[in-house]
């Protein structure tokens, strides 16, 4: 299991409308592969980068939208770091 594969299979998962938490618990019971603490810990930085990436870029080109970026940001932080807290209850050891 690598961070590039999670991340594949992430995308996969959330073009069903599925959100973080619950593929991170499909990845930690070990549907994507043997859970591992680093690759999955990695795969959540990256991720949290690229939303975070993203989430700037639309709002820079699309003045006026409704949403406070501020806020979907601080929202994508407390998913992530919740995704964080579950990998590190669940595998606290490599």
């Amino acid at each position: 299991m690598t961070s590039d594969t999670l991340l594949e299979h992430y995308y996969e998962f959330s073009m069903e409308g599925e959100t973080l938490i619950p593929f991170i618990r499909r990845v930690l019971a070990g549907d994507y592969g043997v859970p591992e603490r680093r690759p999955i810990l990695h795969f959540l930085d990256t991720l949290e980068a690229i939303i975070l990436g993203n989430i700037d870029a639309r709002f820079e080109e699309g003045p006026g939208l409704e949403a406070d970026p501020d806020a979907v940001a601080e929202e994508t932080r407390r998913e992530v770091d919740e995704a964080r807290t579950l990998v590190m209850r669940t595998l606290p050891h490599d």
